[in-house]
């Protein structure tokens, strides 16, 4: 599966194929791609509309992803 990964900060966007969808592994990519400073980062996913939102400790959206097959 494809996830195309927005952050707020700098408007930074990439895509990435994984082949198993569990927050340890959008965790992976986000730190090392996105350039987070902070790793206690959480997700949300809507399994209907195959998008979804990462949040902060402070529980503020900064970014978001879609999944495609």
């Amino acid at each position: 599966m494809n996830v195309n990964f927005n952050l707020l900060k700098n408007k930074h966007s990439w895509n990435s194929t994984i082949h198993q969808l569990n927050s340890d592994v959008l965790t992976r990519h986000v730190l090392i791609k996105g350039n987070v400073d902070n790793p206690d980062i959480n997700f949300t996913y809507c399994e209907k509309t195959c998008k979804g939102d990462i949040t902060n400790a402070d529980n503020k959206l900064i970014g978001n992803f879609t999944i495609s097959y």
